[in-house]
């Protein structure tokens, strides 16, 4: 079986498709096989037409943005600053520290994220390191 090619299409392409859409008037599925498109590919860009046609974003951009993991902590600006004096104080900046300080001003948080996870130490010391490698820590 012939693997199908992956096409992506620009935000001014899918603007252009339904428009066109709008205008032919015929039927998704009729649509979909004169132009190529999968149908569940279709199904998105009509559950999405409003974002799509009326976001300010370059015409050439592939997604409308907002992809990728939300952070789960709640108070990151004030860890962000806690790491940034720790460095401007020239003190070497551990893993320890992130934690020392969600125990002493998140610690409703704390037990709620540790409460069911299998080893919660483990699980909150990885946070801390990707949340660090994330910010160039």
């Amino acid at each position: 079986m012939r693997r199908r090619c992956h096409k992506s299409y620009s935000i001014g392409e899918k603007r252009k498709l339904l428009a066109s859409f709008e205008w032919l008037g015929l039927s998704s599925r009729r649509f979909c096989e004169i132009e190529g498109i999968p149908r569940a590919t279709w199904r998105d860009w009509r559950k999405n037409s409003k974002k799509i046609k009326e976001t300010a974003i370059n015409a050439k951009r592939k997604t409308l943005s907002g992809q990728g993991a939300k952070c789960s902590i709640p108070f990151r600006n004030h860890l962000l600053s806690l790491m940034k004096d720790v460095r401007r104080g020239e003190h070497i900046l551990t893993s320890m520290h992130m934690i020392t300080f969600m125990k002493t001003y998140y610690e409703d948080w704390l037990t709620t994220y540790t409460e069911g996870k299998r080893d919660g130490y483990k699980s909150l010391l990885k946070l801390c390191q990707d949340f660090a490698r994330r910010h160039n820590f």
